[in-house]
């Protein structure tokens, strides 16, 4: 028994083993992703070959590699320029350390395609997309992602990850822009990206995290904001531009007007393929960037949101669908940026 017992856990890791391998060449995974693979490779060969090998510690390779990959990622510091922080406690946890955002995002993006969770006509240039937006981040280095611990429950108002970004050529920047992530959890790709508009007006981007569903209109989401004023409050910032993606659009529609902080005033929302019907008049400039034929969350209703809002608010559409935040990058990025700086014109009055 002792002797086929490896057998037989050799057999049961042997489809992960597999699909992992696959899965690594289909997404072009980072190196730390291919040490994994390699290393649970080794381990599967090294228990499934045992009863009949001579020479031992195929197995035991394996598993070093493993915690050399796992260590190497630990033993990473975070980059300057990106920065993953536990709100209030500081440092994030080690378990988003260990896996690279690039390889669980892009793993995760083509199981949703392929299923077709997605819908084809939102999701056509999706994947290009995401894996150019992954380009752009490597000039961080290593990345931590806030993915890992959502998906183990770990996001709440009382501790919370959130991605932190620097103004640039700022030091000591007078304006935050906190944005809320939407569907399936934080990433620091969406964050960094939103950063590059934020850029344009010297200012601080905070990516706070809620659970998987990006539920910001429920009473964790208020709490969680609330939390992150305090902490963009706690760094010497007094003026603050809420922004939202997708369920995070939705979620910052519906809070702005609950919005009252006493060290923290709010000077804009920006809306980005995502906002309430049922949201009240917002009583801040308002920027809503939507994509011409999203089915997610259907371009009339942002339309319609507009209208509504009337004067306070100026909408942008760009020929793409639910993810135009993406595929749109340049011209939502410049809208973003446009907007924001104009703003601040008029704030500096």
């Amino acid at each position: 028994m002792r002797r086929w017992l490896p057998l037989g856990v050799g057999l049961w890791l042997l489809p992960f083993a597999l699909l992992l391998g696959v899965a690594a060449l289909r997404i072009h995974a980072s190196l730390s992703g291919w040490g994994y693979v390699v290393g649970l490779g080794l381990v599967t060969v090294g228990l499934l070959t045992l009863p009949w090998r001579r020479r031992r510690g195929l197995t035991r390779v394996g598993l070093g590699v493993l915690l050399l990959v796992a260590g190497s990622r630990l033993a990473a510091s975070d980059s300057e320029h990106l920065q993953l922080v536990r709100i209030p406690e500081g440092r994030s946890h080690w378990v988003n350390r260990l896996v690279a955002e690039r390889d669980g995002t892009l793993f995760a993006a083509h199981v949703l395609v392929l299923t077709r969770f997605l819908p084809r006509s939102d999701s056509k240039e999706f994947l290009a997309a995401l894996e150019t937006a992954f380009e752009r981040l490597e000039v961080t280095g290593e990345v931590s992602t806030p993915a890992v611990s959502t998906y183990l429950g770990m996001q709440s108002p009382a501790g919370f990850d959130a991605v932190v970004i620097p103004a640039r050529g700022k030091a000591a920047p007078e304006v935050a822009v906190v944005f809320l992530h939407g569907y399936a959890g934080n990433f620091a790709v969406y964050c960094w990206q939103m950063a590059q508009a934020a850029w344009a007006i010297d200012a601080l981007t905070v990516c706070p995290s809620v659970g998987p569903s990006g539920a910001w209109w429920a009473k964790d989401g208020a709490r969680t904001l609330g939390a992150t004023l305090d902490w963009v409050a706690n760094q010497g910032i007094r003026r603050v531009y809420l922004a939202g993606l997708s369920n995070g659009g939705v979620g910052a529609s519906l809070l702005v007007s609950d919005v009252s902080h006493p060290r923290v005033l709010l000077s804009g929302l920006v809306l980005i393929s995502g906002a309430s019907s049922k949201a009240p008049i917002p009583r801040v400039p308002t920027l809503v960037v939507q994509g011409r034929y999203d089915t997610m969350m259907p371009t009339y209703d942002m339309r319609t949101y507009v209208a509504s809002a009337g004067h306070v608010a100026s909408y942008v559409e760009v020929n793409s669908g639910h993810f135009a935040f993406l595929d749109r990058r340049s011209e939502c990025e410049q809208a973003i940026a446009t907007w924001l700086v104009r703003q601040e014109a008029v704030a500096r009055r």
